[in-house]
C-alpha cells in the first residue's frame, strides 16, 4: 500500500492550491504541491463537500469559517469548480432571486456578514443536457429585506451552457417560497413554514442531498424543526428535478429513557441496489437533549415509494454499541452492504467502523432492529453490526467516507489527515476485510494556532481513478464571532486510486 520510493509517492498524492500556501509541504519529498493561481473562494468561505462530473470537473461546496451555517462569515453564496485538465479554478458566484451577489445582515452587530452556504453538492444525470449539478443551502437567508435583496436558493442547479461551461441555472433553482408553491397544499405549510413575522418561508435547513437510483428523485435532509409550528426536530423531503415535492416526512417526538431529544437530520445516503417503489436510504442525525447537550448520533434506514409518494421507516434509529460512540457518516457498496464510520465517545477520534450486511432483500439493520409501530420509544437502541472493523479505529474524526465502485474499496479520511482504506472480499457472513492507511500531509499545512485545517467529503472519479479530497481552513471559535469577512487558503488533494489500492 505505501509507496516504495519518493517518486512513487509523488505519483500517489498531489495537493492543489494558491502559490505559496503549502507551508512545509512545499519541501515534501512525498507529496507533490501544484500552484493554481486564483485557487480558493471569496472572503469568509471555506471548502466543504465535493462531487465530480463525468468529464472530470470537480465541484466544491462552501461553509463559513465558523463551521456552523447559523454563524456566517461571508456575504456571498458560491461554489468552487476545478478543471483538472487545465488546472483552472473558477469561483462560481450564485445570485439571490433579486440578482444580488453580495447581501449582508443589516444588523450592525454582525459586521457585514450574511450570504449563504452550499452545504452539499451532487451530480445527477440529465437525459437532455447530459448532467446537472444540484446544490442545497442550510441558511440562504440572514435577516435582510427580501423585497430589496431577494433570497438565495434553498435548492440550486448548475448546467453546462452551449460553450460547455458550467453555469448557475435560475429557472431550475428555488427559494423556500418557490418550493412551497410547487408543493401540495397539505404539505407546504409544514415542509416550508413561516418562522418569524418578517422572515421569508423557511426551507428548514437542507443539509444533505442524494439521488434515489430508480426514480431519479432527490432525498433531502431538513436539519431544522418547524419553529412555532411545533416540533423542534427536522424532517425528510423528496423532490424531483423540477422542484416539485414528491414526499415529506416529519421526524416524530422521541424521548429515549424519558429524555426529550431533538433530532436534526444531517446526512442521507442512498442504496444503489434499491428496487422500484422501494428505494432505500439511510439517515444519520445529530441529536441533542436539554440545553443542547449532544447525544450519541444514530443511523436509520428508510424506504421511498415514488408511486405512492411515501417515506417509510424500515429500521429503528440505532447505534452500533451503547458505548457513547456515535454514528458519523455512511456509504453503501455496490452489493448494498452498509458501512458506517463511527466517532468515539470523546468526539475527536475515529472508532471502529460498523458494517451491516445485505442478505437477500434486507440488511441486518432492518432484520435485527425493524421499525415497529413503537420504534420512537426505542430511539438510539443498540443494533450490533455484522462486522466491527477494529483496525479502522484510528486517526481523527472521520469527515469523508466514500466508495470506489470499480474496486469496491471503502475510503475514509479523518481530521488528522489519515486516509484509511478498507478492501472487502467475499459476501454476506463470509466477508473479509483488508485495511491500510496513509498520511495525506495535513499536519504539514498547519498554520497559526488561530487556524484549523481539516477535510470534508471526497469525490471519487471512478473513470480516471482519482479521489479528490477537499481541505478546508477555518477559525472555528478561535476568533470571537462576528468578524468582517477575510480570506483563508483552501486546498484540494488528488489521490491516484490505482496506486493507493496497489492494483
Amino acid at each position: 500500500m505505501l509507496p516504495s520510493s519518493a517518486d512513487d509517492a509523488l505519483d500517489l498524492l498531489s495537493i492543489f492550491g494558491t502559490p505559496g500556501s503549502f507551508g512545509r509541504l512545499a519541501r515534501s519529498s512525498t507529496i507533490e504541491t501544484v500552484d493554481v493561481p486564483g485557487f480558493g473562494f471569496g472572503p469568509g468561505q471555506s471548502a466543504f463537500m465535493a462531487t465530480v462530473a463525468s468529464d472530470g470537473t470537480v465541484f466544491i461546496g462552501t461553509t463559513p469559517f465558523s463551521d456552523d451555517q447559523m454563524f456566517p462569515t461571508a456575504a456571498s453564496m458560491e461554489a468552487g469548480i476545478f478543471h483538472p485538465d487545465t488546472r483552472r479554478f473558477t469561483q462560481l458566484m450564485i445570485p439571490s432571486s433579486a440578482g444580488h451577489f453580495f447581501v449582508s445582515n443589516p444588523d450592525p452587530t454582525v459586521r457585514g456578514v450574511g450570504g449563504a452556504d452550499v452545504a452539499d453538492v451532487i451530480v445527477v444525470p440529465d437525459p437532455v443536457m447530459g448532467e446537472r449539478v444540484v446544490l442545497v443551502s442550510v441558511m440562504p437567508y440572514h435577516g435582510w429585506d427580501t423585497k430589496v435583496h431577494g433570497e438565495f436558493p434553498s435548492i440550486g442547479q448548475l448546467r453546462r451552457d452551449r460553450a460547455g461551461d458550467w453555469r448557475y441555472e435560475p429557472s431550475l433553482s428555488w427559494t423556500a417560497a418557490q418550493l412551497a408553491a410547487l408543493a401540495p397544499p397539505t404539505v407546504a405549510a409544514s415542509a416550508f413554514p413561516t418562522i418569524g413575522p418578517t422572515s421569508p418561508l423557511s426551507g428548514r435547513g437542507p443539509a444533505s442531498v442524494a439521488r434515489l437510483p430508480r426514480s431519479g428523485h432527490l432525498v433531502i435532509a431538513q436539519y431544522f424543526g418547524a419553529g412555532g409550528r411545533g416540533t423542534k426536530s427536522g424532517a425528510l423531503l423528496v423532490v424531483d428535478l423540477e422542484g416539485r415535492t414528491r414526499a415529506w416526512w416529519q421526524y416524530p417526538p422521541t424521548s429515549p429513557l424519558g429524555i426529550s431529544t431533538v433530532v436534526n437530520p444531517r446526512e442521507v445516503v442512498t442504496d444503489p441496489t434499491s428496487e422500484p417503489d422501494d428505494e432505500r436510504f439511510v439517515l444519520i442525525s445529530d441529536c441533542f437533549s436539554g440545553n443542547k447537550v449532544a447525544e450519541p448520533f444514530p443511523v436509520q434506514e428508510f424506504s421511498y415509494s415514488a408511486s405512492s409518494g411515501q417515506i417509510t421507516p424500515k429500521s429503528a434509529a440505532v447505534r452500533a454499541a451503547q458505548d457513547k460512540s456515535r454514528m458519523e457518516s455512511a456509504c453503501f457498496d455496490m452489493a448494498g452492504n452498509l458501512y458506517v464510520a463511527r466517532t468515539n465517545a470523546h468526539g475527536l477520534r475515529a472508532d471502529a467502523m460498523a458494517v451491516y450486511v445485505k442478505a437477500g432483500r434486507e440488511r441486518s439493520l432492518v432484520t435485527a432492529a425493524p421499525a415497529t409501530a413503537d420504534w420512537p420509544d426505542y430511539f438510539g437502541i443498540e443494533c450490533r453490526p455484522d462486522y466491527l472493523l477494529q483496525e479502522t479505529g484510528r486517526g481523527g474524526l472521520v469527515r469523508s467516507l466514500t466508495m470506489d465502485p470499480v474496486s469496491g474499496a471503502i475510503l475514509l479520511t479523518g481530521l488528522d489527515g489519515t486516509l484509511q482504506v478498507v478492501q472487502p472480499a467475499g459476501a454476506g457472513h463470509e466477508m473479509t476485510f483488508r485495511t491500510s492507511a496513509i498520511d495525506t500531509g495535513l499536519s504539514q499545512l498547519r498554520g497559526p494556532s488561530t487556524r484549523y485545517i481539516g477535510v470534508r467529503r471526497a469525490a471519487v472519479d471512478a473513470q480516471r481513478r482519482i479521489l479528490w479530497l477537499p481541505v478546508n481552513q477555518l477559525v472555528l471559535d478561535s476568533i470571537s464571532w462576528p468578524y468582517p469577512p477575510f480570506k483563508l487558503d483552501q486546498w484540494l488533494i488528488r489521490v491516484d486510486l490505482d496506486r493507493l489500492l496497489d492494483r
